[in-house]
């Protein structure tokens, strides 16, 4: 299993970094923030699977562009899994016939070129040799963190959460889980935004990962771009106790 960071920003402004995006190897999105937008087009038409964390629009903006771009010269409908709050504010919010056409109608409405999978708490997905596991966190909205198992490793992504214990007990249990991607949104300072918007800093961030097991090394995504360099010099403070952590960037691959 191979997955690579198409976007890991917490917003835009900072050049070649887009908003949330994974691709596990050539056909599944986990999210699909704006880095997604840089893919080619040879690229954009292997994706068959997107699996959303949750509606927020820094993890979902590239996906209308992505179905509108692929999807009348798709063999088979786009899969898009997500909770049932998640596909209910798609529906309302997004692929409305007013902000974006329905494509789970187009071309016509038994043969649309995208589909809704509702996807439930600890309940795993297969895609072929692949298994994406959600695990309800703690955030604003209805949100996941996923757990993805080829059979030969394990990565995890938390998505946007804040405090939360099941997703690090299952990490724990699970074993072989090499790498967890998990945000750190704010600098310290801003840490009653951080409560306020369920998201964490690096105090919050290093008291959850107490949690975990010390053999799944931790990559932190989310930085806002605006305190990036506060967020950053507090995460990787080389004087400090605190569980060694490393950072994200655009363009990275790593093998599972």
């Amino acid at each position: 299993m191979k997955v690579e960071v198409l976007g890991c920003g917490g917003s835009i402004g900072i050049p070649g970094e887009g908003t949330t995006a994974f691709l596990i190897d050539e056909d599944i999105l986990i999210d699909a923030g704006t880095g997604v937008c840089n893919m080619t087009m040879p690229a954009l038409e292997k994706i068959e699977h997107v699996f959303l964390s949750h509606t927020h629009l820094d993890h979902i903006c590239a996906l209308p562009f992505l179905i509108d771009t692929v999807g009348v010269f798709r063999p088979r409908p786009l899969s898009v899994y997500a909770s049932a709050a998640s596909i209910a504010s798609l529906k309302q919010h997004i692929f409305n016939n007013s902000i974006w056409p329905d494509f789970t109608r187009i071309p016509t409405p038994d043969k649309g070129v995208m589909r809704y999978i509702e996807i439930h708490h600890e309940e795993p997905v297969t895609v072929g040799s692949r298994t994406i596991l959600p695990i309800e966190v703690e955030h604003t909205v209805h949100a996941f963190g996923f757990i993805a198992d080829d059979g030969a490793g394990r990565w995890a992504f938390s998505g946007d959460t804040h405090r939360t214990d099941r997703f690090y007990d299952i990490i724990n249990a699970m074993g072989n889980v090499k790498r967890l991607f998990i945000e750190a949104a704010f600098p310290d300072k801003e840490a009653w935004i951080a409560d306020l918007s369920k998201h964490l800093c690096p105090s919050l961030l290093f008291d959850e990962l107490k949690k975990l097991n010390p053999d799944t090394e931790v990559w932190i995504s989310h930085l806002k771009p605006r305190e990036h360099q506060a967020i950053k010099a507090q995460l990787l403070q080389p004087d400090t106790p605190q569980r060694r952590v490393e950072l994200l960037a655009a363009g990275m691959q790593f093998d599972f």
